[in-house]
């Protein structure tokens, strides 16, 4: 059984009186501040604006950094062409961050696999939400020490988290990816197993390099056309993920400032019976040659430039709408689920036993500096999108999602 010791009670009681602090510093709104429908004082992402960028793509391998760390490169791609070498990298190791993450829905179900490693923290999370009732029927991250899961440098080789008899592992393969995992509940009785195979339909996708400086820089490939297909076994229960079931990867490598916020969006279905996805977002760093935004059809990226979001932050089960500035993307989004979570200083009370087992009294009080505050709605979109040859097409109930995140890491 888990004892509390000593050192446990010393972080206990500086975790209330530093929640007694914060509460009575954060009573009165500063400019700019708003309560959101959580009763979250949260800074509204600013919209980024109308003026185009120059959206320089990049058609062939390029090294990302250069020897002494500083930025080789900043665009777009639609292959994964930006190498890195970590050696180059000059930032703290606490500010570089890994992960691969897949958010996966259809019309009755959705969820995440992620495997991360943030600097000071790594992990390897599960969640399965159920739509109609409203309810998250599963959500488990298990921690481990920075340093141990092994991340490639590229979008191809295979990862796995372990833990004990806990696993998480994602092998890549010609036009496809199998994931396959086994996650322990808050009790030993209670646990879930996943098996998926995700069918990538488009060769092309969204790969971008974004800077936050001269040598810091978020490096994302975005591939939202997979299909999935597969099963997970919880409390059993089978719940089946094949006809009109879509995943994205969400792939990342870069030296992120302490405090983040950014907005993202995906989706997927058929259009004219071809599959369409697509990838919006924006919030962090300098996008002056590519933002994250574009569609992808019949396997081929139509890159879009900025996308302006207008959504209700004291309900963000409100239509969002979405409109690009080149007059090539009208969205409303209409949302059926809202998946809300936040993690801030009391919040990381509930990974006290992870943190006690795996990491110094020291390191627990830098990590309890961490916050996660995310609102992710997963619903359909309608409207139309523009190609690159002037092709207008209609859009309906297109599945997919749309989050907002805060993030201190």
């Amino acid at each position: 059984m888990f004892q509390i010791k000593p050192q446990l009670l010393n972080v206990l009681g500086i975790i209330f009186l530093s929640f007694c602090i914060f509460n009575c510093s954060n009573a009165k709104l500063e400019p700019g501040q708003i309560v959101d429908q959580h009763g979250k004082t949260i800074v509204q992402i600013p919209e980024p604006g109308s003026n185009p960028t120059s959206q320089k793509e990049i058609k062939s391998s390029i090294p990302l950094l250069l020897a002494d760390g500083k930025l080789n490169v900043s665009g777009w791609s639609r292959y994964p062409h930006f190498q890195i070498n970590e050696s180059f990298i000059k930032a703290d190791p606490k500010r570089y961050k890994r992960w691969e993450h897949y958010t996966f829905y259809n019309e009755k179900f959705g969820g995440a696999v992620t495997i991360t490693d943030i600097g000071n923290l790594a992990m390897g999370s599960i969640e399965l939400l159920e739509f109609a009732t409203g309810k998250v029927l599963f959500s488990k991250t298990e921690l481990v020490r920075p340093g141990e899961i092994f991340f490639p440098t590229n979008t191809t080789d295979p990862i796995e988290f372990k833990k004990g008899d806990q696993f998480i592992r994602i092998i890549k393969l010609k036009d496809k990816r199998t994931i396959e995992y086994s996650i322990i509940g808050d009790t030993h009785s209670e646990f879930i197993k996943g098996n998926f195979e995700l069918v990538e339909k488009a060769p092309e996708a969204l790969a971008v390099i974004t800077p936050f400086s001269e040598s810091t820089f978020f490096y994302e490939y975005k591939m939202p056309s997979l299909l999935c297909k597969g099963s997970i076994q919880y409390n059993n229960v089978t719940y089946e993920f094949n006809d009109k079931s879509y995943a994205v990867l969400d792939w990342g490598r870069g030296t992120w400032p302490e405090k983040n916020k950014w907005l993202w969006a995906a989706g997927a279905g058929l259009v004219q019976g071809e599959l369409l996805s697509l990838n919006l977002g924006y919030g962090f760093g300098i996008p002056n040659n590519a933002t994250e935004n574009g569609i992808v059809y019949k396997g081929k990226v139509h890159k879009l430039d900025k996308v302006t979001w207008k959504y209700d932050v004291t309900d963000y089960k409100k239509p969002w709408k979405f409109s690009s500035n080149e007059g090539r993307l009208e969205l409303e989004f209409t949302p059926v689920y809202l998946l809300h979570s936040d993690i801030d200083l009391m919040g990381m009370i509930g990974f006290l036993k992870q943190l006690y087992q795996n990491f110094t009294f020291s390191e627990i009080l830098d990590l309890l500096k961490t916050e996660a505050y995310l609102n992710k709605a997963f619903g359909h979109y309608n409207g139309y999108v523009v190609l690159d040859n002037g092709t207008k097409l209609e859009v309906k109930d297109l599945a997919g999602f749309a989050e907002q995140m805060y993030q201190q890491w």
